[in-house]
C-alpha cells in the first residue's frame, strides 16, 4: 500500500509542477515491451528535454530501468524522487546488459515533488 500511495502523491504533484496552467502537464509512464520487464514511473518535460522519473518509497532501491532508459535514449538528466534528502550525482554505472551509461540525477524527497520541473529547469545541460 505504501508505494501506491507514494504513487499516487508524486502523481499528483508532478502535475502542478511548473508554469501550467488548467489541470498541468500530462504525465507519462514507459513500459520495455518484449524481452525483460522494465518501467519507468514517470515522464515528464523540464526545460524543453525529456526526464524521466524514478520513484521509490523508501531511502533505496535499484534503479536497473532507469539505467538503461537512460543508455537506450541517450539522455543526461534524471529525477529520483523518494525519502532521501535533496541531492545531485553524477552517474556513471553499468547497466544490466554491461553497457556504461553516464548522465546526472537530481533527487528530491517526494513532498517537493511540485517544485521538480523548477529544480531541472535549473539542472546544468551536461
Amino acid at each position: 500500500m505504501r508505494g501506491q500511495l507514494c504513487d499516487q502523491l508524486a502523481g499528483q504533484a508532478l502535475r502542478l509542477a511548473g508554469d501550467h496552467s488548467g489541470d498541468g502537464p500530462l504525465l507519462f509512464y514507459w513500459q520495455r515491451e518484449g524481452g525483460r520487464p522494465g518501467e519507468i514511473d514517470y515522464l515528464i518535460q523540464a526545460a524543453g528535454r525529456i526526464v524521466p522519473v524514478e520513484l521509490k518509497s523508501g531511502t533505496a532501491g535499484a534503479m536497473k530501468s532507469l539505467h538503461q532508459f537512460m543508455f537506450d535514449k541517450r539522455l543526461s538528466l534524471a529525477l529520483r524522487l523518494d525519502e532521501n534528502p535533496p541531492s545531485v550525482m553524477k552517474m556513471d554505472v553499468k547497466t544490466t546488459q554491461g553497457d556504461r551509461v553516464r548522465y546526472r540525477l537530481v533527487g528530491l524527497p517526494i513532498y517537493l515533488a511540485f517544485r521538480a520541473v523548477e529544480v531541472l529547469e535549473g539542472a546544468p545541460r551536461s
